[in-house]
């Protein structure tokens, strides 16, 4: 029999779990929380990680070997920054290595429906969410990791900071470069809404 324990919660309980709950719950073995922290951050763990590595199943595969790190590690997560920063910091980590290990460029990874327009978007908004798609892809992996996390994930430069391993000195440098950069590519393709957006 399987020592994994399973507490009882009724699903609209356990969505509302904090995520120090839920991973202390995985600490003491409760599949059910670690079902529920699963679904609450492998979407958003498998995006980010597409925007680093080049593919669509090394970021799968990122996002459930980060999650399975969290199921391994749970208890040593020592609370010196948000849940959610430590579990991206885990898979930041992982993609740079896959991305390295590859060697290769990152293929072409779509902006998700939403990030710029919606499913009602004029064709103006959809080439503008193709033009920065593009743009992105053209940064290098740390800086468009800082604009990921900034814009896409609602991150500040503090927690960016520590996913990332550095100074938040070094966060701040990176979103400087990445602004310019993506108004220059976004400038030669002729965005110039997207580029007036970037400030």
């Amino acid at each position: 029999m399987s020592n994994i324990r399973r507490i009882r919660t009724a699903p609209d309980e356990l969505s509302l779990t904090p995520d120090t709950d839920l991973l202390a719950a995985i600490a003491a073995g409760d599949m059910d929380a670690f079902e529920q922290f699963h679904r609450r951050y492998f979407a958003r763990i498998m995006r980010f990680a597409a925007r680093i590595v080049d593919s669509h199943d090394v970021a799968e595969e990122i996002a459930n070997d980060a999650l399975m790190t969290v199921w391994r590690t749970a208890g040593r997560f020592e609370g010196r920054s948000k849940v959610s920063t430590w579990i991206f910091g885990i898979a930041y980590r992982m993609a740079l290595k896959a991305r390295e290990k590859s060697g290769r460029r990152r293929g072409d990874v779509e902006l998700d429906e939403g990030l710029v327009g919606d499913a009602g978007e004029g064709a103006e908004a959809v080439i503008l969410r193709h033009d920065l798609a593009g743009a992105l892809e053209r940064l290098k992996p740390e800086l468009r990791a800082v604009v990921e996390l900034t814009y896409f994930n609602g991150y500040l430069y503090t927690e960016i900071a520590d996913i990332m391993e550095c100074p938040v000195g070094t966060v701040k440098t990176r979103m400087m470069t990445a602004r310019r950069r993506l108004r220059e590519l976004l400038a030669d393709d002729g965005s110039q809404a997207m580029e007036m957006a970037l400030g």
